[in-house]
């Protein structure tokens, strides 16, 4: 199985702003959100959030399927300009831009992953816009962006869209993404949490045993536990 990861990217709110929307959001489909210090991340309900340059990222918990239902519920009710960041099976990633709660904008790099057959329009509504981004972030303008922006020719080999890039052409260029847009990224290469960590459920996603850190033994690993 491919590496499958789900954030939320909120621009210009703070984290005690998103915690609140966050609680609210779970709370509406019966479930709930806890401060839990302790929890390991690799917790089926570990969520992770993270403020930094004025901006907050949430890492949803293993399993989380409602990443764009929760983006959306932010940016509605925060009135905020939102992500909704997925990468999907480790082959690419994509996003869902929201504006108080509709989209205005969305990116995948291979819009006929799951049907070969989609029309033209289709296609062309998931080709991002860089001039709709700059609008929206402060200090980044469309050509800070555009080359991430383009459809993936999977014959090709890898290249990075700028210089200053880690990583080409592959799942993890969504950090690269983020780094230019000044979205915190929530978890270090190691899979420490690099914010506040949480219980997160729905009724959707079950709440199960939390495993403590105290009492687990750590394994390493060559990767780590959100890349299989």
């Amino acid at each position: 199985m491919g590496n499958f990861l789900a954030l939320s990217s909120i621009i210009g709110k703070t984290k005690n702003e998103v915690i609140t929307s966050l609680t609210n959001y779970a709370i509406s489909v019966n479930g709930g959100l806890q401060e839990e210090s302790n929890i390991d991340s690799s917790t089926d309900n570990c969520c992770i959030i993270d403020e930094e340059n004025g901006n907050v990222s949430v890492f949803y918990p293993n399993g989380y399927s409602e990443w764009d239902d929760s983006s959306a519920y932010f940016s509605k009710e925060l009135n905020a300009t939102v992500f909704s960041f997925h990468i999907h099976d480790g082959d690419f990633w994509m996003y869902v831009l929201y504006n108080n709660g509709q989209i205005i904008d969305q990116f995948n790099p291979i819009p006929d992953y799951w049907d070969e057959t989609i029309s033209d329009e289709e296609m062309e509504s998931w080709k991002g816009n860089a001039n709709i981004l700059a609008q929206y972030l402060k200090n980044v303008t469309p050509s800070d962006i555009d080359k991430y922006l383009v459809k993936w020719d999977l014959e090709e080999e890898t290249e990075k869209a700028y210089s200053t890039d880690e990583y080409g052409q592959e799942e993890w260029q969504l950090i690269d993404f983020m780094n230019k847009l000044s979205l915190p990224y929530p978890v270090d290469f190691d899979g420490n949490p690099k914010g506040l960590t949480f219980k997160l459920w729905t009724k959707q996603l079950k709440l199960t045993t939390v495993k403590n850190k105290s009492n687990t033994t750590a394994i390493k690993n060559e990767k780590p536990w959100w890349k299989f």
